[in-house]
Parts: structure tokens; sequence; C-alpha cells
């Protein structure tokens, strides 16, 4: 069944809006990459049309807490890519700060799977990430978790 609707003046399947219009159903997605990666991550996440964010430009410093991490990407709305279990663990404590984006852990061991194919299959399996989810990433599956329920922000 498709819903039609108005657009522009005109009815369309909604069902058939973004082949029609030449548009991506996923919105690009503004990326904090926080940890060790390699740069075919950022490449693989911007051949998606998505776009990292500098970690300088939301003011964290090598310095930075876990916490503070997780703050500056929520501040920023931006989604957090990272390899570091201790902003995943952080993300799960009683006082944690509020977090309403998405966020991916590359948990690789060194070798058995690049960090980029890691990305591709992560986004082949889940074209679009849902927020308030923790998505773990390993050398053979992807597991998700939602994050606290209170800690979600609309």
């Amino acid at each position: 069944m498709i819903l039609r609707g108005w657009l522009g003046g005109r009815e369309c399947g909604c069902a058939g809006f973004a082949v029609r219009h030449d548009r991506p159903y996923h919105a690009p997605v503004r990326w904090l990459l926080h940890g060790t990666m390699t740069s075919a991550v950022g490449d693989a996440l911007r051949g998606r049309g998505d776009s990292i964010i500098d970690a300088s430009m939301v003011g964290i410093i090598a310095e930075s807490t876990h916490e503070d991490v997780l703050k500056a990407a929520h501040k920023a709305q931006l989604d957090l890519m990272t390899t570091d279990a201790g902003v995943v663990d952080a993300v799960f404590e009683p006082d944690a700060p509020t977090f309403g984006r998405s966020i991916v852990y590359l948990q690789l061991e060194g070798g058995d799977v690049e960090q980029d194919d890691a990305v591709d299959r992560l986004f082949r399996r889940y074209t679009r990430l849902t927020p308030g989810r923790l998505y773990t990433v390993t050398g053979s599956r992807v597991k998700i978790r939602q994050l606290p329920g209170g800690k979600m922000t609309r």
C-alpha cells in the first residue's frame, strides 16, 4: 500500500519520493571520531555523504575525560564513533551525562578486521542508526544495545 500525499502541489507516492527526487533515504550524519582510528574510517563515512567534525572544534583536547567527550558530542548534536571502551562505560554510569545521539563502538582486535570494513558492514546492516542506541561492531558481528532510558532527549 502506498500512501498518497501532496508535495509541491502535486500528488506523489511517499514510497518513491527519495528515488524520484535523487535524495538519499538517510540524512547526512555529523560524526565525532574519538580514539585511535585509521583515516580510512573517515573516508568511508565521507563516502556515505556524512561529515567528520574535528574534536578541537567542540572543545575536546587530549586531556578531556570520557564524560567531557559525551557532553561535547551531545551539545554539538554529533553522533559518536569511538574505539575507547572508557567512553562506552561512562555512558552507563549512574551519573553519566545526557547523550541523545547514537554511539558506534569499534571493538576490533588488531589485524582481524580493517576499521573501514567494519564501518561498511555496519551500514550495510543498518542504513540508518537510531538515536539512543549503542552499536558495537566486533570482528564478526554488530550488536545493538539501548542507552539508558533517562539519558535520551529529543
